[in-house]
């Protein structure tokens, strides 16, 4: 699937074969077997929503999830809605997909996929009644209307000269269409029942569901997007149809705020009308960070970094932390990955490598401190208080290495970040008497920037300023 194992510099390539859940980094197999369970239950249609941050790996797992499917015998479509966009109506989109599912199904034969396509046709004249008079008027090409777009055109062709030259006609023209729409809306009633019939009666013969996942909504035109989840209110909501929208939901129902002129709260609410239930991809579990760890290790690895296992475990553990602490994303990670790979230091200063990584985790670490004892101590300080906020997850998932009596000292054996020439129980001491750390700098040189050297407070900040931003 990658050219690399872990970390690819270029996007997953889907389109070619691939085997469901390579490369499970996060432990997103349970999630999808799950929702594999769940859909196969379902005696009604559905609209889920996968909810996640930008970066959680909502693409990768709906990609894997829908290769699960498929290869289970499910029926499956998976559609990029970011480069579909550029259609003004969403319904034929859908309306194919679904058509071209069924055509590929044993169970469904090709009389009833070509009456379907008759049947949706019919639907998007409906949804297009005073169009071409109104695209000729406007000089507008209806891309989003596929066939019947050009057909649109084809009119508006014709008759461009008239159009062109008469106006007022045209005008009376668009009166008479609208009227002729009015006059015929129980007739577009029927049609859109008549679809949702067949639509149903297709549906009923698939033994299992079929899972119509729609990626990147939030990334879309808003208009589009906002038009899409409503058409598959209306249109599709059948039994053994169930759709999985695939967005940051916090910022989908911004964009809902923004067009409706919403509060935040009612953006939610609207967007709740179309979704049955939310389907949250957390972040990491404390439970799956052995595992992580292992992933993370490989990470490294192929981007060149060749470092010890004790150097290793110090970083890694620097990011355990930061992970649980700020509760990172997948994409997040993996950049800092990428940065450190070029940054971190070749002659496998273990202490100038984990201290970047805590200027990378966090930049702000750069105006809090003036040397880099005093950013130990921040760190130091930040770690106590993250066990104590959190002493029952440690007790939990670290068992015996937890000690309740001492929690800073166990993480800090835990995070291991100094654990060759400076003693770690020394350290704490010094830290809780600061001027015994004053005194010790000589001592602790070791950890200091530019080559490891006492520095000023202006070449502290620059420094490591110019070291992350320029590798110098």
């Amino acid at each position: 699937m990658n050219e690399t194992d872990q970390l690819n510099w270029q996007r997953d390539n889907f389109e070619n074969d691939f085997e469901a859940w390579e490369g499970d980094l996060w432990d997103r197999k349970r999630l999808g077997i799950q929702l594999t369970n769940y859909v196969d239950r379902l005696q009604c249609g559905a609209v889920l929503a996968l909810d996640a941050r930008w970066g959680e790996g909502k693409t990768w797992f709906v990609r894997h999830w829908a290769k699960h499917l498929d290869d289970t015998n499910h029926n499956v479509i998976y559609l990029d809605a970011f480069a579909n966009d550029f259609l003004d109506d969403p319904f034929l989109t859908i309306a194919a997909e679904i058509s071209q599912a069924f055509k590929n199904s044993d169970e469904i034969g090709i009389e009833e996929v070509n009456d379907f396509n008759s049947k949706t046709a019919s639907v998007l004249i409906s949804l297009a009644a005073i169009l071409p008079v109104i695209a000729a008027k406007a000089g507008l090409h209806w891309i989003g209307l596929g066939g019947v777009g050009e057909a649109w055109q084809e009119v508006y062709k014709e008759g461009k000269e008239v159009f062109d030259t008469v106006s007022d006609e045209i005008s009376v023209k668009v009166k008479e269409q609208i009227e002729k729409k009015i006059e015929n809306h129980h007739i577009e009633k029927q049609t859109i029942q008549d679809f949702k019939k067949e639509l149903a009666e297709l549906a009923a013969q698939l033994e299992k569901p079929l899972v119509f996942i729609i990626d990147e909504l939030d990334r879309c035109r808003p208009d589009f997007a906002i038009r899409l989840i409503e058409r598959i209110k209306h249109f599709f909501d059948i039994p053994k149809i169930v759709f999985v929208l695939v967005m940051d939901k916090a910022q989908f129902s911004k964009v809902v705020c923004h067009n409706y002129g919403y509060d935040e709260k009612i953006g939610e609410e609207y967007l709740d009308k179309f979704i049955d239930f939310t389907v949250g991809l957390n972040s990491l579990a404390p439970g799956l960070m052995d595992h992580f760890k292992i992933n993370i290790h490989s990470t490294f690895k192929n981007l060149g970094i060749d470092l010890n296992d004790q150097d290793l475990n110090g970083c890694i553990e620097l990011i355990d932390f930061y992970v649980k602490e700020k509760k990172l994303s997948k994409r997040a990670i993996l950049k800092l990955a990428s940065q450190f790979a070029l940054l971190y230091s070749t002659s496998f200063d273990s202490n100038k490598n984990q201290l970047l990584i805590m200027f990378l985790l966090n930049p702000a670490f750069l105006l809090k401190s003036n040397t880099s004892l005093e950013l130990l101590k921040i760190l130091l300080e930040q770690m106590n208080n993250y066990v104590e906020l959190h002493k029952g997850d440690f007790e939990k998932y670290h068992g015996e290495n937890y000690r309740a009596d001492s929690p800073l000292t166990v993480l800090m054996r835990k995070a291991n970040f100094f654990q060759d020439e400076l003693g770690i129980l020394i350290f704490i001491q010094l830290v809780e008497y600061y001027e015994q750390l004053v005194n010790s700098q000589k001592r602790f040189s070791v950890v200091s920037v530019r080559n490891l050297r006492p520095t000023d407070n202006k070449d502290f900040h620059s420094g490591w300023k110019n070291y992350i931003f320029g590798g110098i």
